[in-house]
């Protein structure tokens, strides 16, 4: 069966957005700050799979390396706000500081794109690795790769969080980070771990987006605005509700835009993040709490 791009466009990224959004959620319920530098985090990946496709090897190759480079900047980072945080900064010198991290990393991400242009005297400023995509009849292989990479993390997630002592704990110091530390949480322990899964997922999610989509050192900055938007209709302090808002705002962002499209122009695809804003604006309005939130409602009647 040959899916539209449109339709491909829209599975892909609703797939990855849903994870980031999921990445970005339990972050912020962790430290209760907006991790700035998360989206950049994520994008720093990309060039992994630049790298192996320069090598000669499949981009896929690099996902395992993608993995690893987005737990351990995101480690990083979680050390440097803990390392802030005990010294009393406070929330908005933590938020602060999570972007002069964002602005270091992109930094690097064009030291090392120069980098490799130089040694494989290639551009590497702006790039897609589409047509380097296996297929599986007339489908693109990321849809399956990301479909498939998207639902087992979810489940593996789950799983940990709630069949393992390790979740229990997690639980706890998402639910009240102070009280989990009287009752015997090795909290630092827990949220390093956490940290460090959520920043790998994250660079996964960010070594696939080339395989679909044109790669720049400010996607991290323009998809920013979507995870933002996904984690605000999905529901702020809602793990499992910002999975449903990835889908949600990765679907509306193509789908809305493709109509404008039609009538305007496609110059229009530049504005795709406002679609993000206009219905993060509206679910701040209508649904406060989220569908997370609106869903634990319509239970409860």
């Amino acid at each position: 069966m040959l899916l539209a791009p449109i339709f491909i466009t829209a599975i892909v990224s609703s797939f990855l957005l849903s994870l980031l959004a999921m990445g970005f959620t339990l972050q912020y319920v962790t430290l209760s700050i907006p991790n700035l530098a998360y989206a950049t985090i994520a994008f720093a990946s990309t060039y992994i799979s630049l790298t192996m496709f320069l090598m000669h090897l499949s981009p896929y190759v690099g996902t395992p390396l993608a993995f690893l480079l987005g737990g351990l900047i995101s480690l990083l980072l979680y050390k440097f706000v803990a390392f802030l945080r005990d010294r009393g900064t406070s929330l908005v010198g933590l938020m602060m500081s999570t972007l002069v991290f964002d602005l270091t990393i992109y930094g690097l991400m064009n030291i090392y794109a120069g980098y490799i242009a130089y040694a494989f005297k290639s551009y590497t400023y702006a790039f897609s690795l589409a047509e380097m995509d296996f297929s599986i009849g007339d489908v693109p292989g990321i849809v399956v790769v990301s479909a498939v990479t998207s639902i087992s993390l979810v489940l593996l997630f789950h799983l940990l969080l709630v069949k393992t002592k390790f979740g229990t704990a997690m639980r706890a110091v998402m639910e009240n980070y102070a009280l989990a530390g009287v009752h015997g949480v090795d909290t630092e322990k827990i949220l390093s771990v956490a940290w460090f899964f959520v920043g790998g997922v994250a660079g996964i999610s960010g070594s696939f987006y080339p395989m679909w989509f044109y790669m720049d050192p400010w996607v991290g900055a323009r998809m920013f605005i979507s995870i933002f938007a996904a984690c605000v209709v999905g529901g702020l302090r809602s793990i499992y509700g910002s999975l449903l808002g990835g889908f949600l705002i990765g679907a509306s962002e193509i789908f809305v835009t493709f109509a404008f499209a039609g009538i305007f122009g496609v110059w229009i695809w530049s504005y795709r993040s406002v679609t993000a804003m206009i219905i993060a604006a509206f679910a701040i309005v209508m649904m406060p709490d989220g569908l997370a939130g609106f869903l634990k409602r319509l239970q409860m009647r």
